[in-house]
């Protein structure tokens, strides 16, 4: 038996199978276009993270070439050398001029005379002396050794101690009036308790509580090259110290032995001016500490 379809019907299938079709394929399409994008979605992304790794190995490796280089150049690097500078300051001029003044009247010029049996004046020895007022001892005019000790270890009859204001005591040179040093450079002789001297010696002696390498000085006395009325002031530093004497750069002739030695920074008495120890380029004076004659 045979089915007649009418070409209605058959057109209409013809339609439906064409559409299913186009439909498939739109379908097909966009599920390909989709995975196409996801697949280059995913590349892109891996390529990103590629780079990322590549960036950050790139900035590690930088890292490391620049801390090879701060380490070499602080290998080739020349040692720092730190300079210290300190600025002491000891004194105005007003100060050293008022200490000048405060000391000076303790400071006499010296003049001692060795005379043979026969009264005749054979030799002199001039230099200075510093007054001091010992507690128990009184008056003293303070000198070196070598001023009162001549030739053949004979002392002078007599001295001339003459002051600032030229005012002169003539001291008779006796056993009981004068005391030397047997083996540091240093003497004393006793001197009258008059008004005059009291005065000037009514301050009782400061010595120096502490004295270090640097420390500025100044030393009164009469050298030879100076005038003998007129009190000469030269300065230096301490440079050093050797057993009881403290080493100076200050300039000592042979009539400032005996004189005084002054610390500025304690306005204090460092000791006695005694002899230059003559060297290659200049003379270093030296100066016996007080403590070790007058006592602390």
């Amino acid at each position: 038996m045979k089915i007649f379809v009418s070409e209605t019907k058959r057109e209409t299938v013809a339609v439906l199978v064409v559409c299913f079709l186009v439909a498939l394929t739109y379908l097909g399409t966009q599920a390909f276009n989709s995975y196409k994008t996801q697949k280059v979605s995913r590349e892109e992304l891996e390529l990103q993270k590629e780079q990322a790794i590549l960036d950050k190995e790139k900035l590690r490796d930088q890292e490391l070439a620049d801390l090879k280089q701060q380490l070499l150049v602080l290998k080739n690097k020349p040692p720092e050398v730190k300079t210290v500078t300190n600025t002491i300051t000891v004194g105005s001029d007003e100060v050293i001029a008022k200490m000048v003044k405060e000391w000076s009247p303790r400071v006499a010029h010296m003049e001692c005379s060795w005379f043979n049996g026969r009264g005749d004046l054979y030799a002199t020895a001039s230099g200075s002396a510093t007054l001091v007022n010992f507690t128990g001892l009184g008056l003293r005019a303070v000198t070196s050794r070598h001023l009162l000790v001549g030739t053949n270890n004979y002392t002078p009859r007599e001295c001339d101690i003459e002051l600032t204001n030229e005012k002169v005591y003539t001291v008779s040179i006796k056993e009981n009036n004068v005391n030397i040093g047997k083996n540091e450079d240093w003497a004393y002789i006793s001197l009258p308790a008059d008004s005059t001297l009291t005065a000037i010696t009514k301050q009782n002696i400061k010595l120096c509580p502490s004295v270090e390498i640097g420390d500025k000085l100044l030393v009164l006395g009469y050298p030879k090259i100076g005038a003998k009325t007129g009190l000469t002031i030269t300065d230096g530093i301490v440079s050093g110290i050797d057993k009881n004497y403290f080493i100076t750069s200050a300039k000592i002739d042979k009539g400032n032995s005996g004189g005084a030695a002054i610390l500025v920074k304690d306005d204090c008495y460092l000791g006695i001016p005694s002899s230059s120890a003559v060297g290659v380029i200049e003379s270093l004076g030296r100066i016996l500490k007080a403590s070790f004659v007058i006592g602390s």
